[in-house]
């Protein structure tokens, strides 16, 4: 047994196989917890939230999910899954790139001789 804990959010690809997906996701929500867990997955447009905790008795299948998960996910959306003995933490995450930026000189600087 090991406990899991799973967070964060990601953006699905415009083109992401919704069968896939939807599969991915019904198994996800099936997770068998041995105690008191829970497993939140919400979907608004293309962004996938996930908040999950509890003592799970094994990890592999999630993990294999996840792995079918991380090809529906733009290139700036990540999934990370870290174990420790028995504990397993996932997150989920997404970043925006940057545009690049300017700076304009205020003053100019006058050196004393």
């Amino acid at each position: 047994m090991e406990f899991l804990e799973m967070r964060g959010a990601v953006k699905l690809k415009a083109d992401a196989d919704k069968i896939v997906l939807g599969s991915v996701l019904n198994m996800l929500k099936e997770t068998e917890f041995v105690d008191t867990g829970y497993m939140d997955i919400s979907l608004e447009g293309q962004t996938l939230r996930v908040h999950a905790e509890g003592t799970i008795s094994e990890s592999y299948s999630i993990r294999a999910l996840l792995l079918k998960l991380q090809a529906q996910l733009t290139d700036t959306s990540m999934i990370g899954v870290t174990s420790v003995r028995w504990e397993t933490l996932v997150v989920l995450k997404h970043w925006e790139p940057l545009s690049a930026i300017r700076l304009q000189p205020l003053n100019q600087l006058a050196f004393a001789q």
